[in-house]
């Protein structure tokens, strides 16, 4: 079979061991088997996530968790800060808009980093606002973004800190606990080098208490359907099983 060579930041190639487990035989998704190889999946992402937090696992391109952090956790006219740098920065905040928040954007030259003071100033400005949102490698740019920093400013407020690790998940420093972060949400085609098609939501204390206030729709991305599923180490809807 000859080689392609994928140039861009996603899908990355994905090793020859990966795609021979792919072809083994199909199993059921509700089966003792599987559950123990989700099991073992959860476990492991919580080890690259780098956190004790819940992460919920969905079939769905990056987007679906960016979006599951959203409408889990907000209602509609919530005030929140979208970090936009690039491309992904300005879905977050088209997604929240989609959903009727209140998005004041801090817009940033595209190849630059937010400074931390700029994050500090909005929310000293707004105080009622209820999560920050931003990228850790803004995908577009290939710019990464000091989330530790961040971090630390917005764990003295009321608001959430909701980051994108999509592009830099397994590849850029990410450690979700020691950073504060409440909502990370990565994606499988990136760092972890397997095909798309899975979206990964960590969801803090912090988060979960939100969630139990939040207004907006949500059925097939909805925290609550994931986190009774995973208690009987198992998901809500059909898993992508060879994924």
């Amino acid at each position: 079979m000859p080689k392609n060579y994928l140039m861009t930041p996603g899908p990355t190639p994905v090793p020859e061991e990966i795609r021979s487990e792919m072809a083994k035989p199909i199993i059921h998704h509700r089966t003792k088997e599987y559950q123990a190889i989700f099991k073992d999946a959860t476990e492991g992402l919580k080890k690259i996530f780098k956190t004790a937090n819940d992460i919920f696992t969905f079939t769905s391109s990056g987007t679906g968790a960016m979006e599951a952090s959203i409408a889990n956790v907000l209602s509609a006219g919530d005030k929140v800060i979208v970090v936009r740098g690039g491309k992904f920065g300005m879905r977050f905040g088209e997604i929240a808009k989609a959903y009727g928040a209140d998005v004041i954007n801090i817009d940033i030259e595209w190849g630059a980093a937010p400074r931390p003071n700029a994050i500090k100033e909005a929310l000293a400005k707004n105080p009622d606002v209820k999560a920050v949102y931003t990228t850790l490698c803004e995908t577009s740019t290939a710019t990464v973004y000091d989330i530790k920093a961040l971090g630390a400013i917005v764990k003295n407020h009321n608001a959430l800190f909701v980051v994108d690790v999509i592009s830099g998940l397994g590849a850029d420093d990410f450690e979700n606990d020691a950073w504060s972060v409440d909502i990370a949400v990565g994606g499988s085609q990136k760092g972890l080098m397997i095909p798309p098609g899975l979206a990964f939501s960590s969801v803090s204390p912090k988060a979960w208490k939100a969630a139990e206030s939040s207004k907006l729709p949500k059925f097939y991305f909805d925290f609550k359907k994931y986190k009774k599923a995973y208690l009987d180490t198992d998901t809500p809807f059909t898993s992508a099983i060879t994924l």
